[in-house]
């Protein structure tokens, strides 16, 4: 008698526990698409302040301390560094086209990690052929206190060959 009870409580604490898990497996999977949308429509948002050449538009999406990286620069740091970052490529070219490709998406507690290559077409400002990049994007996603999700953090990188140095070096 001792060993039934002892098996039945060991049964009902097993059950209890799986149904006192499930809801919260299921609130966390659903916590993760939601905020697998919100960092899609963030992400959509600002390739649409690139492709729209806005500099305005993009700054808005930006948390203050903001961070670029780059390929061959040094850290852009700060929304107003990388308001003027921004401005000063538009006087050199504007954006044709820009896509991603191959996302994934992860989330922590308060931000999200984006990663994808790209393909980014940019028009020269003074006329000629456009230019075209592909490579690879990681950025960094914070969740405000309202509920907004900011761009943090960025670096990418060119997967196109290198242009031949000057001077064959």
């Amino acid at each position: 008698r001792k060993r039934l009870m002892s098996t039945w409580a060991h049964v009902v604490v097993a059950t209890a526990t799986l149904a006192c898990a499930t809801p919260a497996d299921n609130s966390r999977s659903t916590d993760s698409a939601v905020i697998r949308v919100a960092v899609d429509s963030a992400s959509a948002e600002l390739f649409a302040a690139l492709r729209t050449n806005s500099v305005d538009s993009l700054t808005t999406r930006l948390t203050d301390d903001a961070v670029l990286m780059p390929p061959n620069k040094p850290p852009v740091i700060g929304k107003a560094a990388i308001r003027t970052w921004y401005a000063n490529l538009l006087t050199q070219a504007r954006t044709s086209s820009l896509a991603a490709a191959d996302r994934e998406v992860f989330r922590g507690e308060g931000w999200a990690a984006e990663r994808a290559t790209y393909e980014w077409v940019l028009t020269p400002a003074g006329g000629g052929s456009p230019i075209a990049d592909h490579g690879n994007y990681i950025q960094i996603w914070q969740r405000q206190p309202d509920g907004r999700w900011l761009f943090s953090r960025e670096i990418w990188n060119s997967t196109d060959p290198a242009p031949p140095s000057v001077g064959g070096q």
